[in-house]
């Protein structure tokens, strides 16, 4: 669809830490209606996964995947810098009641690394958060076309990790 990020996503750490990045994904709010009832990411619309799993250690992993407005910048970016941002546009004309989060926040004692999709405006993101610090960020344009007989997009030149789509480092 066009104007939808297909996003991919890994989180690593304790399992506290993959239930509370879990709950900013689902966290539905409405600040219309009133102050939203836990922390959350902005305009996340799909959030299906594998389930967590333990690697030892205390160490949980889990993989997500689903779909968010324009990009993953956009959705789970945002700052009080970015002011075009849904974080900052929603912290300005509600500053009482705002429970916004972003991924600096949310990867404080964790790692998340995320991959996104916009074939619409022809772009693909890849962002890697450690400790509460991004240490991968590009976003490169990619060629895509849509095949009407499959209904799908395909990708002529994906991002690539290490010669791999989405083949993640944590």
């Amino acid at each position: 669809m066009p104007n939808y990020c297909d996003y991919e996503m890994k989180i690593r750490g304790s399992r506290k830490a993959i239930n509370r990045v879990m709950e900013c994904l689902k966290t539905d709010y409405n600040y219309g209606e009133g102050k939203p009832t836990h922390k959350h990411f902005f305009r996340v619309f799909d959030v299906n996964s594998n389930g967590i799993k333990y690697e030892g250690n205390g160490i949980y992993t889990i993989e997500v995947w689903g779909y968010c407005a324009w990009s993953i910048a956009t959705s789970m970016l945002g700052n009080d810098k970015a002011k075009t941002s849904y974080y900052a546009c929603v912290k300005e004309s509600h500053p009482d009641i705002f429970m916004g989060t972003n991924l600096w926040e949310q990867s404080k004692d964790c790692e998340i690394e995320l991959f996104g999709e916009e074939t619409g405006m022809c772009f693909s993101e890849h962002y890697l958060f450690r400790n509460g610090r991004m240490v991968v960020s590009e976003c490169v344009d990619i060629d895509c076309e849509f095949d009407e007989e499959e209904e799908e997009c395909i990708i002529h030149n994906p991002l690539k990790i290490d010669g791999e789509c989405f083949a993640y480092s944590i």
